[in-house]
């Protein structure tokens, strides 16, 4: 019996995906993986940037407000330092990730 994931839960799979993927890469010192998975990472939340500045997003503006700020920084730190990024900026993108997926789990709205 298979069981299909809800939107919030399709949203919160991308983000733990794309912080695993981080975590992975850095914990094997894999520099070529790292820079895989920040622009995987990258991709995912301009992606989320796009669909919560829609004006029929169902989020309430603030929530739209912070998850765009969110995004801008997740792009800036990307592209300024990529995989040379300070452990800090790296744990940051991590958690980010990991604190988002689990609003979302937790309040059922997707990004979607």
């Amino acid at each position: 019996m298979t069981k299909e994931l809800t939107l919030p839960q399709e949203d919160a799979l991308a983000l733990l995906r794309s912080a695993t993927n981080i975590s992975q890469a850095r914990q094997n010192q894999d520099k070529a993986g790292l820079t895989i998975a920040l622009d995987e990472n990258l991709q995912l939340w301009t992606a989320i940037q796009t669909l919560v500045s829609r004006e029929d997003h169902p989020l309430s503006a603030k929530a739209k407000e912070n998850l765009i700020k969110l995004a801008n920084f997740v792009v800036a730190k990307t592209l300024k330092d990529g995989c040379d990024a300070a452990e800090e900026t790296l744990d940051t993108l991590e958690n980010m990730n990991l604190q988002i997926a689990e609003g979302l789990l937790e309040n059922q709205l997707p990004l979607a």
